[in-house]
């Protein structure tokens, strides 16, 4: 109940100007099909762009972005790639290409929930408690119940863990940006709520694919199934509280503990870790395998009951409250002060 307390005093601190964001839907009565028909024209009848293809030049750019830090990468000397360059250039491509989406639109970051504020950072600090906390409690279940042992290793230097926490922030920013920032949230304008959570959350799987990491279709399945539940549960709470501190504090959090303790990160072997991890005898689809925790059905479990939550949590503002759905089909709910709740 401590995360349920946390999170709507995250929702209840924001004034009506900030909850008034048009992508604050509610999540369980938008249209599934948006309520229009699926057009492929650039531009609509007012001549502007349509949402899904903005959100798709996003990606797009999103993309060119890891082609420029794969290039930079590879040219830096070594000397510099300690203070982890391609961490720091992908975060400042994936504001500089929000900053561009939307003051194309005539707007700021802070319209997809980008504030650098003390709100912001605050919220920032409990997604990363959520992260720790859900870490922990998945590893106690992979030690109780299938067999995996921690055993101490070398502590890693301070310049080591320094690197790892410039590196994992980077890219939960940047994630969180591309999948739960302004590619989504005009998708959810142009298509409704549910239907985007469910788009973005298989292209988030796809961007975790294992690669060259031999897994069994049993250990795919589970680990495919957790990402997608990660996806939904990232969505839900940026949907929640209007901001993308939560989803990048839980996400950098989850993936630096994760990694410290010595499991892959979505397959990503750790090299540096406090403890190094013995998986024992049991099947891989429960204690996640070289994969990482993010393939332990303790883990999806855990998400599932999360989201659930959440949208309990969403069902219950809702009741009593009358209903606006506009131009695109999306349903927003309003008190009679006119505020935004989600």
């Amino acid at each position: 109940m401590q995360f349920v307390s946390l999170l709507r005093r995250c929702s209840a601190n924001r004034s009506p100007e900030e909850l008034r964001l048009p992508i604050m839907r509610r999540l369980d009565s938008a249209p599934i099909s948006g309520g229009a028909t699926l057009k492929l024209s650039l531009r609509n009848e007012r001549a502007h762009i349509r949402d899904g293809w903005k959100s798709l030049f996003f990606i797009l750019a999103a993309m060119v972005c890891f082609v420029i830090v794969g290039f930079v990468g590879h040219q830096l000397p070594a000397s510099l790639k300690r203070f982890a360059p391609s961490a720091i250039l992908i975060t400042i491509l994936g504001l500089g290409i929000s900053w561009l989406a939307v003051r194309m639109e005539g707007t700021t970051l802070a319209s997809i929930g980008w504030r650098l504020e003390r709100l912001f950072l605050r919220e920032s600090a409990v997604g990363v408690l959520v992260g720790v906390a859900m870490i922990l409690i998945s590893t106690a279940a992979v030690c109780t119940w299938a067999d995996v042992q921690l055993h101490p290793a070398s502590v890693p230097t301070l310049a080591t863990e320094l690197k790892l926490v410039v590196v994992f922030l980077g890219g939960a920013i940047f994630e969180e940006l591309l999948f739960r920032g302004y590619a989504f949230q005009r998708a959810i304008r142009g298509m409704g709520v549910w239907p985007a959570i469910t788009l973005f959350a298989v292209i988030f799987c796809f961007g975790h694919l294992p690669g060259n990491l031999a897994v069994g279709p049993a250990l795919l399945a589970t680990a495919m199934a957790n990402l997608f539940a990660f996806a939904v549960l990232q969505s839900l709470l940026y949907l929640r509280t209007g901001s993308l501190a939560l989803p990048i504090g839980l996400h950098f959090g989850w993936n630096l503990l994760q990694q410290s303790l010595g499991f892959g990160v979505s397959g990503i072997a750790s090299s540096q870790a406090w403890f190094q991890v013995s998986l024992g005898q049991q099947p891989t689809w429960l204690s996640g395998g070289e994969f990482g925790l993010e393939a332990s059905v303790f883990v999806l479990a855990l998400q599932v009951a999360l989201i659930v939550l959440l949208v309990m949590m969403g069902q219950k503002v809702a009741r009593g409250t009358p209903w606006h759905v506009d131009a695109h089909g999306a349903a927003t709910t309003h008190d009679q002060a006119g505020r935004s709740l989600c």
